[in-house]
């Protein structure tokens, strides 16, 4: 009987110590799309910018592709350059992975200018934006890419 106790114990002991943290995948979705729809209120610059990790990609159609914050600011400075340049977005899908770590987002994305007139030339884009957790606990983006899309003509 007490062997039958000590070998017990051991397996308790040795299945517990290799058991997982759970991770509430679907609070940390809502966590994320909160997240990008806060970076979307963004006013300036460096509060865009603090939302991208240091080496984030951005890909964007006809564009090079940028690295890192350096490379992405000079984009930010040059589009807010553009009469009317507007941004916004809504997040529609979120997608967690198991490890809680990584997520990425599936996006409206619209983009307005104005023209040689004054005039607004709006396009709506479907974006794919992935995200890193921070040790922190906050999610940043660590990719991000879009492209035109005629059947998007809302962010909703």
């Amino acid at each position: 009987m007490r062997k039958l106790i000590y070998i017990s114990s051991f397996l308790i002991f040795f299945t517990s110590c290799g058991k997982k943290e759970s991770i509430d995948l679907k609070a940390e979705g809502e966590k994320v799309m909160e997240t990008s729809r806060k970076w979307a209120q963004s006013k300036t610059n460096e509060e865009y910018l603090s939302y991208w990790t240091d080496d984030a990609i951005l890909i964007a159609p006809g564009q090079p592709t940028l690295r890192g914050k350096e490379q992405i600011s000079k984009m930010l400075e040059a589009n807010a350059q553009i009469p009317g340049f507007e941004v916004n977005w809504e997040p529609k899908e979120v997608f967690v992975s198991e490890s809680g770590d990584l997520a990425y987002l599936i996006e409206n994305i619209y983009f307005g200018v104005n023209d040689s007139l004054g005039n607004k030339i709006k396009t709506f884009n479907k974006a794919v934006t992935i995200w890193k957790k921070q040790q922190d606990g906050t999610w940043k983006n660590v990719v991000d890419t879009f492209n035109p899309d005629p059947s998007v003509t809302s962010l909703e």
